[in-house]
C-alpha cells in the first residue's frame, strides 16, 4: 500500500475526522489572518520593520505562554482547552473586523490584535497536536500528522489567494469577518471530539513548577529531543520568514504586484505544501527520520535562495512552490519525531514545544524587516537560507543520535 494510502487508513476513526475538519478551518484562518494583516500593516506603515515589529508580537505570547499550554494539556480537558482558545480568536476577530470596517484601525489595533491571536495560537497548536494521540492509536500517529500536514498546506494553498481576492474586491475587513467563522467551526469541532486512546497526562501530585522542570529536563537531556529542538528552531528563525514578514515587500516592490501577486506567491507556498505532505506521508515508510529532516532543511534553503533572485514573478511562484514543499516534509516528519520520543506523561509539556517553534518566525520576521530595509530582501533572503543550510549540515555531522533515530525505533518507544 502506498504511503499516502496507508496515511487515509487515519481518517477510518470518528475523532480524528472530526479533529482533521478542525485543522482546516484554523489552518484556513490563520493563513487568511496572515495575508490580510500583512497587508493591512504595510499599508498602514510603509514600513518593511514595523511589518515586522506587528508580526513579531506573536512571539511574547509563544514564548511565554508554551510551556502553560502544556500543562492545561496534561490537566485539563483537552477539547474544551482547545474550544476556548478559539473562541478567543473569534471575538478579537471580529473587534479587528469592525475596526477596518468603520475606518477606525490604528497601528496599535494591529499590536493589540497580533499579541491576542498569538494567545489562541500557542493553545491550539499544543492542543491540537496532543489530541492527535487520543484519537489514533500510537502507531498511526505518523499517518494523523501527515494528513493534519496535508490539511495545513490546503488551507495556505487556498487562503492568502482568497485573502488577495477579498482584499482587492471588497476589502479587508471581510476577510477577518471570515475568520471569525472558521475560528468559531474550529470551537465546535473540538467539543464533538469524545474517545480516548491514550489517557493524559499522569496526575502525580507535584507542582506546575516542578512539572514544567522535569519536562525541560527531558527535553535538553534526551538526545533525539535536543536535536529536534535545535532542528525545529531553524526554518521558523532563519527560513520561514522570508515569506511571511517579507512577502509584502517582494509583491510590491520587487515584482511591482497588486494584493493578487500577494496572494499567488503565498498560494504558491501553499500548493508546494501540498505536494510536501503527500511526499511526507509516502516517507513515513522510510524508518530515517533524521536524514529525512535534514535534507529537507538543506532543499529549503536552497529553494528560497532561487526565489530571492528570481527574475519574474512566475519563476519566483515555481521556487516558493519547492520551498513549501520542503517545509512540510521537514515539518511533519520533526513533529512526528518529536512527539513520539517523549513519554507518555510527558506528552503535553512536549508538544508545548511546537507553538515555541512559531514563535520564533516573528522573532525572524522582525529581523527579516529590518535586513529588507537596509540590506535589501533579496540579499535578507540569501543569507539566513546559508547560515540555515549550515547549521542543519553540522547538526548532521555531529549528532549521533540525529544519525540513528528511526521510526520504527519510535513507535516502539525505543529511541
Amino acid at each position: 500500500m502506498s504511503g499516502i494510502a496507508t496515511a487515509l487508513t487515519a481518517l477510518r476513526h470518528r475523532d480524528f475526522r472530526w479533529l482533521w475538519a478542525g485543522t482546516f478551518c484554523a489552518t484556513g484562518g490563520q493563513w487568511i489572518q496572515q495575508a490580510t494583516l500583512g497587508w493591512v500593516a504595510y499599508q498602514l506603515t510603509g514600513s518593511g520593520t514595523l511589518l515586522g515589529a506587528v508580526l513579531g508580537m506573536r512571539a511574547i505570547p509563544m514564548l511565554l505562554l508554551a510551556p502553560v499550554s502544556g500543562l492545561v494539556a496534561e490537566r485539563y480537558d483537552r477539547r474544551r482547552a482547545l474550544a476556548a482558545s478559539q473562541v478567543l480568536v473569534c471575538v478579537i476577530s471580529l473587534l479587528l473586523a469592525l475596526a477596518l470596517a468603520l475606518d477606525a484601525l490604528r497601528v496599535w489595533h494591529l499590536f493589540a490584535f497580533t499579541l491576542l491571536a498569538g494567545v489562541g495560537a500557542v493553545f491550539d497548536r499544543t492542543l491540537r497536536s496532543a489530541l492527535v494521540f487520543n484519537v489514533v492509536p500510537r502507531t498511526e500517529v505518523a499517518h494523523a500528522v501527515a494528513l493534519n500536514s496535508i490539511a495545513f498546506s490546503v488551507m495556505r494553498a487556498i487562503g492568502p489567494g482568497a485573502a488577495g481576492v477579498l482584499i482587492a474586491s471588497i476589502g479587508p475587513a471581510w476577510n477577518f469577518g471570515l475568520q471569525a467563522l472558521l475560528y468559531l467551526a474550529v470551537a465546535g469541532n473540538a467539543l464533538m471530539i469524545r474517545a480516548t486512546h491514550e489517557p493524559q497526562g499522569v496526575k502525580t501530585g507535584a507542582s506546575a513548577w516542578e512539572d514544567l522542570k522535569e519536562g525541560a529536563h527531558f527535553v535538553v537531556t534526551h538526545p533525539v529531543a535536543r536535536v529536534m529542538l535545535v532542528l525545529g528552531l531553524v526554518p521558523p528563525l532563519l527560513l520561514i520568514p522570508s515569506f511571511s514578514a517579507l512577502m509584502p515587500v517582494f509583491a510590491v516592490n520587487v515584482f511591482h504586484s497588486g494584493p493578487e501577486g500577494l496572494g499567488l506567491l503565498l498560494s504558491a507556498v501553499g500548493v508546494g505544501g501540498v505536494l510536501g505532505g503527500v511526499l511526507a506521508a509516502w516517507l513515513t515508510q522510510h524508518d530515517r527520520v533524521g536524514y529525512v529532516q535534514t535534507l529537507a532543511i538543506v532543499a529549503f534553503a536552497v529553494a528560497l535562495a532561487g526565489f530571492a533572485y528570481s527574475p519574474t514573478l512566475h519563476v519566483a511562484v515555481f521556487f516558493l512552490a519547492v520551498a513549501g514543499m520542503a517545509e512540510m516534509v521537514h515539518a511533519t516528519i520533526h513533529v512526528t519525531t518529536l512527539q513520539m520520543c517523549a513519554p507518555q506523561e510527558m506528552r503535553g509539556r512536549v508538544a508545548s514545544l511546537l507553538p515555541v517553534f512559531p514563535a520564533f518566525i516573528s522573532i525572524g520576521s522582525l529581523t527579516s524587516g529590518v535586513g529588507a530595509d537596509r540590506i535589501g530582501p533579496a540579499l535578507t533572503v540569501l543569507l539566513t537560507a546559508l547560515a540555515a543550510a549550515c547549521i542543519a549540515c553540522a547538526a548532521w555531522m555531529r549528532s549521533t543520535a540525529l544519525r540513528k533515530v528511526k521510526l520504527s525505533g519510535l513507535v516502539a518507544n525505543k529511541t
